[in-house]
């Protein structure tokens, strides 16, 4: 969970714009006292599926033709690609091992945060299939 700062931190806006936002229903939130705590995967699907303010930006590709648009298009599909690949990989990874032997296997204290958000993430998702299924 998330504070309106944090969110306004992550969206790249300004927190009264996550109040505006919370107001409007665009993006889910709920009170717990006078704090307003959003979910970080409401975050994240707001930040990949709402468009940035002002107007749009004319990339390379857009000034330099369709030859580069071509170019950048395969760039964006091999991104896409790769970051399939990075979820299958972690999802295959974090699913088997303990939390406890990749701690300690990380080289720094990113790692270690890092691995802590996979595993973090992939414990959420089973926590929701076990709520549908009615087990928890």
């Amino acid at each position: 969970m998330l504070s309106v700062g944090e969110s306004a931190r992550q969206l790249g806006v300004s927190p009264s714009r996550v109040r505006a936002l919370i107001k409007e229903g665009r993006l889910p939130a709920a009170k717990n006292g006078r704090e307003w705590m959003i979910r970080e995967e409401d975050v994240l699907q707001r930040l990949m599926a709402s468009p940035r303010a002002g107007r749009p930006r004319v990339g390379v590709a857009d000034a330099l033709g369709e030859h580069s648009q071509g170019s950048a298009a395969a760039a964006r599909a091999e991104a896409v690609a790769c970051a399939h690949d990075l979820y299958d990989a972690c999802r295959h990874a974090f699913g088997r091992l303990p939390p406890t032997e990749m701690m300690k296997a990380a080289r720094c204290q990113e790692e270690a945060s890092f691995y802590m958000a996979v595993f973090d993430f992939f414990l959420q998702q089973r926590q929701r299939e076990l709520v549908k299924e009615g087990v928890f």
